[in-house]
């Protein structure tokens, strides 16, 4: 019985640091294949953001509710007269079989505009601006959007008290019944149709058709 625990223990302890055996051999830029409800992707390994949802990927042809991925997206040339480049972003997205959702554009009128202190102001690169921020508080929570599109670009943007970093929140109907949600640093916000863009083809990119 003593060297069954102590085996269990050591199994135990090399599962955490290191994770399960068929994780821990895998190629990190290995192809896997999973579903969210109907749609089928195929893309590496390492974009997928959990260990747990890593195994689950691995054991082939997994079907998953809601998944979370982390892309690097490189924004090029900097727009704002600065002649290098724009380091790196980390890009967190969540792909969500959730059909029927009410999309945040949808509540814009009825809902955010009646929310918003001091009227629609002028945003980045051609965005519209509504602060949701209680008044004579700063401006932590915003609404920003494309005025120029119907159902186009939104994002609600919010500062993180504890972190002090301010994200923004996209939400994208991407197929029948699946939602892709994405969020990034607010300093990205005048990039807005490069990301945008950038994004939504790279998904398209893994998405098996």
């Amino acid at each position: 019985m003593c060297v069954l625990g102590t085996a269990h223990i050591a199994g135990k302890v090399y599962t955490w640091s290191f994770g399960w055996p068929a994780e821990a051999s895998a190629r990190q830029d290995q192809p896997v294949h999973f579903a969210i409800g109907p749609t089928r992707f195929e893309l590496p390994l390492n974009l997928i953001a959990t260990a747990f949802q890593k195994r689950q990927a691995l054991g082939g042809d997994a079907e998953f509710a809601t998944l979370r991925l982390n892309l690097d997206w490189s924004p090029g040339k900097s727009d704002d007269g600065d002649k290098g480049w724009k380091y790196p972003a980390k890009i967190q997205v969540d792909l969500e079989s959730n059909p029927g959702r009410e999309s945040l554009r949808a509540r814009l009128d009825p809902f955010y505009r009646r929310l918003a202190r001091g009227g629609e102001k002028r945003g980045p690169a051609g965005l519209k601006v509504l602060t949701l921020s209680a008044r004579r508080a700063p401006a932590t929570d915003i609404i920003a959007y494309d005025p120029t599109v119907q159902n186009g670009f939104i994002v609600r943007c919010r500062k993180d008290s504890s972190s002090g970093k301010a994200r923004c929140h996209r939400a994208i109907v991407f197929a029948s019944g699946l939602e892709l949600r994405y969020s990034f640093d607010q300093s990205l916000l005048p990039d807005w149709r490069r990301l945008d863009a950038d994004v939504v083809a790279s998904i398209e990119g893994y998405q098996i058709k």
